[in-house]
């Protein structure tokens, strides 16, 4: 892709997205720009470097904002996300790249879909042990039904699987799973902790270090009348353990690109689905 100087916006008030594709790392990015096609732009305003597409499908259009936080962790994620949203007023906040695994929940180069986001960081430190808060934000329950009616019948893992167009590093057919994401400042190798919190929540999937920050910002930012829904991808790139390693970072941020972009077009085909993107009144709840 060609490097293009940043052009100055107009008034970003008039230059509203629908979603805001949000990734930790300049490599999640890049590779979402390239799965989608979708032709970026890149500007700058209110001191914010950001890439923007308009996709069209024959009458309908999605406008798609694109930025990577210029640090790790949920807090740089919840500030990032917090004045992305202040600017460009989007209904979704989109979040693709890797994470680590709980290991026997989940296989490497599987993709996680967050149900739910707690930050496992924050607490209580009782003789040497912290017990996390787990304050929570969960999708909403439509939103959560329309994901699962997307993929539960549809070949569209196989179709992510074939269009990756390298080996993968081993021998497996990747999975797609729902459910919850801890999330904290630390990078995780250790396994006992990982258990710690899997005791308390036998839904854990997976850790990160941005869905919390990403899933608060749009649940504190959301109003009764303009509700923000985040949507986090990620692939299982390693189990938080001794082990880590670089190998499935490209297909996880790969395939968790590849998610959206074929869940975009299930949108522009979904009448109820592009009138709640586009913040039609009359969509249904």
């Amino acid at each position: 892709m060609t490097s293009l100087p940043p052009r100055f916006d107009a008034p970003c008030s008039v230059h509203d997205a629908d979603i805001l594709l949000l990734t930790a790392l300049p490599e999640e990015l890049s590779w979402f720009q390239k799965v989608s096609g979708f032709d970026f732009v890149p500007r700058l305003c209110q001191g914010t470097s950001y890439r923007v597409a308009e996709v069209v499908r024959a009458d309908r259009s999605i406008r798609i904002v694109s930025l990577r936080q210029l640090d790790k962790g949920p807090t740089m994620a919840a500030i990032t996300t917090t004045k992305a949203i202040g600017i460009w007023q989007p209904r979704f906040v989109v979040m693709t790249g890797f994470c680590a695994g709980v290991r026997g929940a989940v296989d490497l180069g599987d993709l996680i879909v967050a149900t739910q986001f707690f930050e496992h960081s924050s607490g209580q430190l009782r003789d040497g042990q912290l017990i996390p808060l787990e304050n929570r934000v969960s999708l909403p329950p439509w939103f959560l039904d329309f994901l699962i009616t997307c993929t539960e019948s549809s070949p569209l893992l196989e179709q992510i699987r074939s269009g990756y167009q390298q080996p993968l590093p081993n021998l497996t057919t990747p999975s797609l799973h729902y459910g919850s994401m801890a999330c904290g400042p630390q990078v995780i190798k250790d396994q006992s902790y990982i258990a710690s919190l899997k005791v308390r929540d036998q839904a854990l999937l997976g850790l990160d270090m941005e869905s919390y920050g990403v899933a608060l910002a749009a649940a504190m930012c959301s109003t009764h009348a303009r509700a923000i829904v985040p949507l986090v991808v990620k692939g299982v790139c390693d189990f938080a353990d001794a082990e880590k390693s670089d190998r499935w970072h490209d297909y996880c941020a790969y395939a968790s690109a590849a998610f959206v972009v074929a869940l975009l077009e299930q949108v522009f085909r979904r009448d109820h689905a592009y009138r709640r993107l586009k913040g039609c009144s009359d969509a249904p709840d």
